[in-house]
């Protein structure tokens, strides 16, 4: 697939999930408000589209989307979750690895990535709190209607442009794994907290900002804030908020796999989605006698029919 392609599915994927995203933090809001779990909405959101991933992931549908627009599907945090469930898939299928080691798999990838990613935001936040650093732009929060479009503008923006970067470092490093990419946003999110930039995207657009990865850096860098003011109790409440995300990342992750194995047992995902593509050329046979023939003679044009087949396995899965 094109170079440029990748980024605008990424934009479109990623807008049409913080669309979703925005869809179910009105419904978390009007369910939580005035209830002793209203600090939570924000983490209950992102663990309902971590079940959204770990659903789609677990039958390997997801997938099929992240191959369209890289980061348009991993910069969400359904796709995190996806991918903390796959990292248990790959030992489990292609390793032969045991329940316990695949599962271990996932569960360092969550220790590793928060931990450190945290660690740092609230030291960065920390520091910046106690030299008096205010944002220098502040953007009223957003209550209208136009919050849905402006998600889905912002939301889309953030993963083409993260795809872009991806593509590259990539070029530049062909090693480049997009969890380092990942890295990098959660980054951006407190290194643009003190300009004021991460609170405008998060008040402006809503789940377009608050449902990407970069949202966690922001988080944890007003944690460091109100602990270096002497806000114990905010700062602990927002921690308490991240660590049950975290946990809900963990179990969504673990869901994903625990579904994949009951579907597909041992069988990898590539040979999943050549089953996947195998039966929809069936269905199409069955439907138009000798079509599948012709779109994948017509895909394939003078090349040889298994460079064809291996053509289509890669665009479908």
């Amino acid at each position: 697939m094109k170079a440029y392609k990748t980024v605008i599915y990424s934009f479109l994927i990623g807008g049409v999930l913080a669309l979703i995203a925005q869809a179910l933090v009105t419904v978390w809001t009007n369910v939580l408000t005035g209830t002793p779990m209203q600090f939570f909405i924000g983490g209950s959101t992102l663990i309902s589209m971590g079940i959204i991933g770990c659903i789609l992931g677990g039958f390997a549908n997801y997938q099929l989307v992240e191959e369209w627009g890289t980061f348009g599907a991993l910069l969400p945090f359904s796709g995190f979750a996806m991918a903390v469930g796959m990292k248990m898939v790959g030992p489990w299928t292609k390793q032969n690895a045991t329940a316990g080691k695949a599962v271990w798999q996932g569960l360092w990838l969550v220790i590793w990535f928060n931990a450190v990613a945290a660690a740092l935001s609230i030291l960065f936040g920390f520091i910046c709190g106690s030299m008096g650093t205010e944002p220098l732009v502040v953007v009223e929060k957003n209550t209208t209607a136009m919050v849905f479009p402006l998600a889905f503008l912002v939301g889309g923006g953030l993963c083409a442009l993260f795809q872009v970067v991806y593509l590259v470092v990539k070029g530049i490093t062909p090693k480049c794994q997009p969890v380092w990419i990942l890295l990098t946003a959660w980054f951006c999110g407190a290194i643009l907290a003190p300009l004021g930039v991460s609170g405008a995207l998060t008040n402006f657009a809503g789940q377009g900002f608050s449902v990407m990865i970069p949202v966690g850096g922001y988080n944890m860098y007003n944690v460091g804030v109100s602990f270096a003011m002497g806000e114990m109790g905010e700062g602990l409440a927002h921690l308490g908020s991240f660590f049950l995300a975290v946990a809900g990342l963990f179990f969504t992750g673990l869901a994903t796999f625990l579904i994949y194995n009951a579907k597909f047992g041992r069988t990898p995902i590539h040979e999943v989605h050549r089953m996947k593509a195998q039966h929809l050329m069936d269905e199409l046979d069955d439907i138009v006698p000798g079509a599948a023939g012709t779109l994948l003679v017509a895909s394939a044009g003078a090349v040889p029919m298994a460079v064809a087949e291996e053509a289509v396995d890669r665009s479908i899965g």
